[in-house]
C-alpha cells in the first residue's frame, strides 16, 4: 500500500515540479523584459525632460515585473481574484497609514508632468537658492550655491513658490549707488548710461533705467535697472558693480561714506554750550 501512494504520489510531484519551473521561467523572462524596455527608454532620444524619463522607465520595469510574477501564480493555481481583494484591502489600510508618502508621491508626478523645476534648473524655494540635481517621485534635491545638497520632500516644493531663473532668457539686475550731495547728480547718471551703452552684454531692449530712488542719510540714491542674458547674470554684476564704481571716481563724482552728526553738551545746563561734529 504504501509503495502504490509513492507511485500515486510522483506523477503529482512532477506535475508540480513542471508547473513551478514554468513559473520562475515566465517571471525571470518578464523580468528581464522590464529591463530592457526600461534601459531603451532611458536610451531613447525622448523629447521629455531627465527625470521623466527616468521615471517612466522605473515604472514601466516595475509594472512589467509584476505582469510576471501574477502570471507565475496563475501557472501555479493561484486564484489571482482573491489575491486582488486581498490586496485591495491591504492597499486601502496601507494608503490611509501612508497618506503624507502619498502626498509626496502625487506632487512628485505632478511636478515631473508640470515641468516647473527640472535637473539642472537653477530655482531658488523660500531662502535656499540652488541647482536641481535630480527630481524623483518623492524628494526633490537641490544642490546649494555653498555646494550641501539639499532634499525636500515634494510636497513640499508643490506647495512652494518656485522661482526659476533657468527659464526665462534675460534676467534684470537691480543695483543701488549712493552719490555725495555736493556731486552733480545728472554727470552722474551721464556717467553711468554711457559706461552701459559700451557694454555689449547689457541688453538695449528693455534699456536700462537709471532714477533718483531716494535722498539718503548721506548720500543721493541712484536706482539702476538693467537686463542681461540669463547665462550671464552673475558676470555681468560682479563687472558692473567695480566699473560703475572706477567711471564714477573717475569722473570725479564722490561716493560718500555713511555720516552721522554727533551732539556734544558741556558745562551746566544754565551755561552750556552745544557743539556738533560730523563723524564718518
Amino acid at each position: 500500500m504504501a509503495f502504490d501512494s509513492i507511485i500515486d504520489y510522483i506523477p503529482l510531484s512532477m506535475d508540480l515540479f513542471i508547473k513551478i519551473l514554468i513559473a520562475i521561467t515566465i517571471f525571470i523572462v518578464l523580468y528581464y523584459i522590464g529591463v530592457l524596455v526600461s534601459n531603451y527608454i532611458r536610451r531613447a532620444k525622448l523629447k521629455a525632460s531627465p527625470e521623466l524619463i527616468y521615471n517612466l522607465a522605473r515604472t514601466a520595469k516595475y509594472i512589467i515585473a509584476f505582469s510576471g510574477f501574477l502570471a507565475a501564480l496563475s501557472v501555479l493555481g493561484v486564484e489571482l481574484s482573491g489575491l486582488l481583494i486581498a490586496a485591495g484591502f491591504t492597499g486601502i489600510v496601507i494608503g490611509l497609514a501612508a497618506q503624507q508618502t502619498l502626498s509626496q508621491l502625487f506632487a512628485g508626478i505632478s511636478l515631473i508632468l508640470e515641468g516647473r523645476a527640472r535637473v539642472g534648473d537653477a530655482i531658488r524655494i523660500g531662502d535656499d537658492w540652488g541647482v536641481i540635481e535630480s527630481v524623483g517621485l518623492m524628494s526633490t534635491q537641490i544642490r546649494l550655491w555653498s555646494g550641501e545638497i539639499l532634499t525636500i520632500p515634494n510636497d513640499s516644493v508643490m506647495g512652494s513658490k518656485i522661482y526659476n531663473y533657468s527659464k526665462s532668457v534675460a534676467r534684470r539686475i537691480d543695483l543701488t549707488i549712493g552719490i555725495s550731495y555736493s556731486s552733480s547728480i545728472s554727470k552722474a547718471l551721464n556717467i553711468i548710461t554711457s559706461l552701459l551703452s559700451e557694454k555689449e552684454l547689457v541688453l538695449a531692449e528693455p534699456p536700462p533705467t537709471l532714477m533718483v530712488d531716494s535722498l539718503g542719510d548721506s548720500a543721493v540714491i541712484i536706482k539702476v535697472l538693467l537686463w542681461v542674458p540669463n547665462s550671464e547674470f552673475w558676470t555681468i554684476r560682479k563687472e558692473i558693480i567695480r566699473e560703475i564704481k572706477e567711471a564714477l571716481e573717475a569722473g570725479g563724482i564722490e561716493i560718500p561714506f555713511p555720516q552721522r552728526v554727533v551732539w556734544l553738551k558741556s558745562g551746566t545746563e544754565s551755561k552750556g554750550t552745544q557743539q556738533f561734529i560730523t563723524a564718518n
